[in-house]
């Protein structure tokens, strides 16, 4: 009986681990690979919703510019000047408001300096209305139509915009934060036009992260038919009682650099743009007619 026993040889033991650490890496890149990919996939969802959300932020808020509840003053007298008085550097902005306006912005193409309480870049917008009802920013109420904008702004128990003229002002802008990330912020004042005692304001409110770039352009309605003319941006505007319509892009970055392999460009009102960082980019734009028109 022959009880010799063999085992593997060299050569076999070689390429058993060949095999082995072949699967290794292929089972390795295919893990790698499928994290950046639900990376790319977890960062396009995140720059979607965020996309939608202040699309439908800005669209509340235009809709609502130059509303009047009650124009009156306590002498039953009034007009847009009363409801609307002048406003030197509203709320901080730099931005002189004159007496009757509801909308106004700034447009700098070299962009603003990037601080906390300045813009970041290109644009900032603020805007001017009325309150509709006692509900629209109450407290406690879960009907309130309350944003991260309005809600430390709400009215008190037993004010009513129907007797006491509030007037809310907004004012969007695009700012770095503390750890040197652009972020859509807004302020807010509410004034009571009669009572400068119940006046209210809100400390900066982030909206979004890594807004890139923030863009409007505004329809000129020049020959006062109700519709827009053409679109330009706030330096070219020269009444803005004739805006009729803002055009709005938001470009969003991924929060995640080095996602791509090559720069992602991106295109706004006719201009592209390369960043180096391969991010992620994408463009959200929409065109927003105002309702209110004081005459």
């Amino acid at each position: 009986m022959n009880n010799h026993q063999r085992g593997y040889t060299l050569i076999e033991l070689m390429i058993s681990m060949l095999l082995g650490l072949t699967l290794i890496a292929g089972f390795g890149s295919l893990f790698v690979q499928t994290q950046k990919t639900a990376t790319i996939q977890r960062s396009l969802s995140y720059m979607m919703e965020d996309g939608r959300y202040i699309q439908e932020v800005f669209g509340k808020e235009l809709r609502r510019a130059g509303f009047l509840r009650n124009k009156l003053d306590i002498t039953g007298q009034g007009g847009a000047n009363d409801v609307f008085p002048a406003e030197p550097d509203a709320l901080g902005s730099g931005l002189n408001f004159p007496a009757s306006d509801y909308i106004k912005g700034d447009y700098d193409s070299a962009g603003f300096g990037a601080t906390v309480d300045k813009p970041y870049n290109i644009n900032l917008l603020i805007l001017r209305y009325q309150l509709n009802d006692a509900t629209e920013l109450a407290a406690d109420d879960p009907s309130s139509d309350n944003s991260p904008c309005t809600r430390d702004i709400h009215l008190e128990v037993g004010e009513d915009p129907a007797i006491n003229r509030h007037v809310v002002m907004l004012y969007f802008y695009v700012a770095l934060d503390t750890s040197s990330v652009p972020v859509l912020y807004c302020k807010t004042e509410r004034q009571d036009l009669d009572d400068s005692s119940k006046n209210k304001s809100s400390a900066a409110e982030p909206l979004i992260s890594n807004v890139q770039r923030l863009v409007i352009v505004y329809g000129i309605d020049s020959d006062a038919d109700g519709s827009a003319n053409y679109y330009t941006d706030a330096d070219n505007v020269t009444n803005w009682q004739q805006v009729v319509a803002a055009r709005l892009s938001v470009v969003l970055r991924s929060e995640d650099d080095n996602l791509t392999t090559t720069s992602v460009s991106y295109d706004v009102d006719g201009t592209t743009y390369t960043p180096t960082d391969k991010r992620l980019y994408r463009v959200y734009s929409t065109t927003i007619a105002l309702r209110n028109s004081i005459k």
